[in-house]
């Protein structure tokens, strides 16, 4: 596996008279194909993978390295897959 590509990205949700009604700062990990994980900066111990299926080890490895809390967006929302 080679490291992931990482983009830090943000968000804004504007009202109808202009002002910021959400904002979302996060860090998306692209681990290529359809691997991707996002970290949002206001919770940075967790991370959730968007993928359907299992996440393969080497993945897992790296994330576990990082984060306290590795979630999965599933079909119910997110689960928690690992927690430290």
């Amino acid at each position: 596996m080679t490291t992931p590509a990482i983009t830090h990205l943000r968000d804004l949700v504007i009202d109808d008279a202009g002002q910021v009604e959400q904002e979302y700062n996060y860090l998306v990990y692209d681990f290529g194909g359809d691997m991707i994980a996002r970290a949002y900066l206001d919770t940075s111990h967790r991370v959730a993978v968007m993928r359907a299926g299992p996440v393969p080890e080497a993945v897992l490895a790296y994330l576990r390295a990082r984060f306290d809390v590795i979630d999965q967006l599933g079909p119910t929302g997110y689960q928690s897959i690992w927690t430290a």
